[in-house]
């Protein structure tokens, strides 16, 4: 790091500066928050209950791999917490742990990216204090630790793929496994890899059979072991579904522009109405989720509004209970920060585009690793989305694990324009527009 530290102008006091400061926004909410979104204590009240896993359908959260639930098990067991609010209270430790560690891998990397020092403070900021990210640290979720594993993976295989090893890829492996053990959504990364190895190989042309084999029986074996380890198998044997949740699917699928008769808190009303449009003027008349059934609002309709409402804002949807604030200047706040994104993605986006149809050579393998991880994450979004109806699937955490992918494709998109000033400052005014909508939720959760 002292190399890049240097060449960038950071100096260490800097970093740490910037490490303090990402970490006591999490450290506070952290303290005065007492409510989960979703219910992981149970599992692990049952685990040491019954002495064995729950079955997927034991409880909400039971249908999860355990890995998570087997870290909060140790630590609990180790400090004798075997009450509801004693095993929130290790989950709250524990995450914040890993929420601290996601910050600083945020601005590790992007120390990595050679820019200027001011867009490295103002990329760094604006990343590591995500309301969601900073959000989903104090809810008592696994999330987390998928998305730690998902960095970690990618800074592993990046290294991996500019210079292969025995080391580095046994790395990769056990990197694979514990995603895999994990949360459902860390089982792309076994996808993402060896579609990238495969697109280096052909490029390479030139095919080592015995190298190749290798890594093909050391992935499937990892695979296997994922099925068992984290009871995909098992959840085939019970129930025929080793991707089951803790929901079945509704019984009217999602059609392209017919709403049918289904009663359901929507969602995906249809496709084309989910996807295909962008209802902004409803997002900005309500810049916050109604929960209801008959709350049939055209944002809580669209996964792209309720993807940036979300993003931007500690508080769009109300959930858990006291996570909601009527402030009309928290809303006219948020209302400015969706129109500062907008106009920040929408540069990002046409720089990436511009970048790609301006290179002089082929695009990179690190760029490709990148590109593929972001695209195959959002398809799994809105393949979630639209297979469970329920606006509730519409989650931007849900492409976290892939944080540093996107971290890298707005650093990319951003370089294009050659204007570090401008989207630093752009960046500066998000973030303290974010730090203004945590101040309104810390308000809402000790009052």
């Amino acid at each position: 790091m002292s190399h890049f530290r240097e060449q960038q102008g950071l100096s260490k006091k800097v970093i740490i500066l910037l490490i303090i400061a990402c970490a006591v926004p999490r450290i506070l909410l952290s303290l005065v928050n007492t409510e989960v979104n979703d219910d992981h204590i149970t599992t692990v009240l049952l685990w040491q209950k019954k002495g064995e896993y729950p079955k997927a359908r034991d409880c909400w959260e039971c249908f999860q791999p355990p890995l998570f639930y087997s870290i909060i098990k140790v630590a609990s067991s180790a400090i004798g917490a075997s009450e509801y609010q004693e095993i929130f209270n290790v989950i709250q430790f524990v995450n914040l742990f890993f929420s601290i560690g996601i910050s600083w891998l945020i601005i590790w990397f992007i120390i990595r990216l050679k820019l200027s020092k001011l867009l490295t403070i103002a990329l760094s900021l604006f990343w590591a204090l995500n309301p969601e990210l900073v959000s989903i640290g104090a809810l008592a979720t696994n999330d987390s630790l998928v998305i730690l594993l998902g960095m970690a993976f990618s800074i592993v295989f990046i290294n991996y793929i500019q210079k292969e090893s025995i080391r580095t890829e046994l790395s990769l492996y056990i990197l694979l496994f514990l995603l895999g053990i994990t949360k459902g959504n860390g089982l792309l990364f076994c996808g993402i890899a060896p579609i990238v190895i495969l697109i280096k190989l052909i490029r390479s042309k030139q095919i080592n059979m015995a190298t190749t084999l290798r890594k093909l029986v050391l992935w499937s074996i990892t695979i296997i072991v994922i099925a068992s380890t984290g009871l995909y198998y098992k959840k085939y044997q019970d129930f025929q579904n080793p991707f089951i949740t803790n929901v079945d699917p509704p019984y009217e699928k999602a059609t392209w522009d017919t709403p049918g008769s289904f009663k359901f808190r929507k969602g995906v009303n249809t496709i084309k109405e989910a996807v295909f449009t962008f209802p902004i003027q409803s997002l900005l008349e309500k810049p916050y989720n109604k929960n209801g059934y008959d709350d049939h609002i055209p944002h809580r309709q669209n996964i792209w509004t309720q993807m940036l409402g979300q993003f931007t804002n500690h508080v769009f949807e109300r959930h858990p209970p006291k996570w909601i604030s009527d402030d009309n200047d928290m809303e006219n706040f948020a209302r400015s920060n969706f129109i500062l994104h907008l106009g920040l993605l929408a540069a990002i986006f046409l720089g990436l585009i511009i970048g790609l149809i301006r290179r002089n050579s082929q695009i990179s393998l690190v760029h490709i690793f990148h590109l593929i991880t972001v695209i195959l994450y959002l398809l799994f979004v809105l393949n979630y989305a639209v297979k469970f109806r329920d606006f509730s699937f519409m989650k931007v955490v849900f492409l976290f694990p892939a944080l540093l992918s996107l971290v890298h494709l707005t650093s990319s998109g951003i370089k294009v324009w050659n204007k570090p000033k401008l989207f630093a400052y752009l960046l500066f005014a998000c973030t303290i527009l974010y730090q203004l909508n945590f101040i309104y939720l810390v308000r809402a959760l000790i009052v």
